[in-house]
């Protein structure tokens, strides 16, 4: 079996590095539908190539500091753990989808891969333990969440698949992130 994870090299943590950053302020331009509940943000874009060139452990490192650094930058008020574990957990499965998988436009497996991979990670985190979550620490029952819009979310599955699809192609035809993702010619 190929190794899931990436050796850690100067390059790699670098570029993780800056990945958060760049995750820190795409997360600004996030759009509140209904707060607590319904955010439609555009950090999966950069969530993805994390797990693209960092795999499952440096995913999952990765997403989890993302977390911590952006409750510190809040002020700390509402950081609960199990929040911070699911988004670290996500980030292993980000890692696990997309770390050495070379993808191509044309090519329906990818296709099927990719809406397989995000909407395993949408139902994880945003239909499963988001709400979970928001049930046992705000008193928001699970069925009320889903009839006020969480429902909705289901609509960034095609936007999700859509721009994996349009910007990881490109991305990996650079020779330093192929190497980063693990993709062999």
């Amino acid at each position: 079996m190929k190794n899931k994870n990436p050796r850690v090299s100067v390059q790699l943590l670098a570029s993780l590095a800056m990945l958060i950053a760049l995750t820190l302020i795409v997360e600004k331009f996030s759009i509140t539908i209904i707060p607590k509940q319904l955010v439609v943000a555009f950090t999966f874009i950069v969530h993805t190539v994390i797990g693209m060139i960092g795999g499952p452990l440096w995913g999952f490192v990765s997403l989890f500091l993302i977390d911590i650094v952006d409750m510190l930058t809040k002020g700390g008020a509402d950081f609960i753990i199990w929040w911070t574990l699911m988004e670290a957990v996500q980030g292993a499965l980000y890692g696990f989808f997309f770390y050495g998988k070379k993808l191509d436009w044309n090519n329906k497996k990818d296709w099927v891969h990719v809406t397989v991979a995000m909407a395993v990670i949408l139902l994880f985190g945003t239909f499963i333990f988001t709400p979970l979550l928001i049930q046992i620490y705000f008193g928001v029952p699970f069925v009320a969440q889903f009839i006020a819009g969480r429902w909705l979310k289901i609509f960034e599955l095609p936007i999700r698949v859509f721009t994996t699809m349009a910007l990881l192609p490109q991305l990996q035809r650079i020779p330093e992130v192929r190497k980063l993702a693990g993709i062999k010619k």
